[in-house]
């Protein structure tokens, strides 16, 4: 019976963290090693935001923020791979990583509806975070062959190289899910949840990327134990 209640606990427990996780993947190639890696901030045009995001006056100023609040939690989990910068409008990189793509949901929830007894059961008033992104390897070149005419009326061939390819394009969703009034590390409470949900999406992209993220490789001798 202890036992039971023990291992009920634990898949509450696990089943009510807030998370974010990749749902589809288009583009994969395995790329890793990126000299450097940009970020463009994410693209808000299309994005469904909606929610308690402090107030509804305040909430055209969060979405016009979200962009920005984003890239920096990304800027700070991909610098774990290469030196990251946030791209500046009108600045475009050469080499290394571009990564990009869009906010297509972001769902604040609802505070009150998180308070109520056994929320965190049902998931009541959860947040929630839909988000595009692309990667493109810069140092990628590709030949293109352009029919072209002189003015001879002649027909020639021009041949140029175009930089850059996509080397990963995927999905996530995720949000507070069950963590109801009480939060934990990755999860606000009855707090502002946007913040939370780009660092726990910054966080995913960054382990969907790396290599050997969780450095299962690292010993602290020489023996095998």
């Amino acid at each position: 019976m202890k036992n039971s209640l023990l291992a009920l606990c634990l898949a509450l427990l696990l089943t009510s963290c807030a998370s974010v996780r990749v749902t589809h993947t288009d583009v994969a190639t395995g790329a890793t090693n990126p000299k450097a890696i940009y970020i463009r901030p994410f693209d808000v045009s299309d994005c469904t935001f909606i929610g308690r995001h402090q107030s509804v006056g305040e909430a055209p100023i969060r979405k016009s923020l979200a962009p920005a609040e984003f890239s920096e939690a990304l800027k700070e989990e991909l610098e774990k791979m290469a030196p990251t910068m946030v791209l500046r409008d009108g600045e475009t990189p050469q080499t290394g990583w571009l990564v990009e793509g869009s906010l297509d949901l972001v769902d604040s929830g609802s505070p009150a509806k998180r308070a109520e007894p056994f929320s965190s059961l049902c998931e009541y008033g959860a947040s929630h975070i839909q988000i595009h992104v692309r990667v493109i390897d810069l140092d990628a070149r590709h030949v293109v062959t352009i029919d072209t005419k002189d003015a001879t009326g002649t027909q020639t061939e021009a041949v140029k190289t175009k930089g850059g390819a996509v080397v990963y394009e995927f999905d996530l969703a995720g949000g507070s899910r069950g963590t109801g009034k009480l939060g934990s590390i990755t999860a606000p409470g009855l707090s502002y949840t946007s913040m939370f949900d780009y660092a726990n999406a910054a966080e995913r992209i960054y382990e969907a990327l790396a290599t050997n993220k969780f450095r299962f490789d690292v010993r602290d001798g020489p023996t095998i134990r």
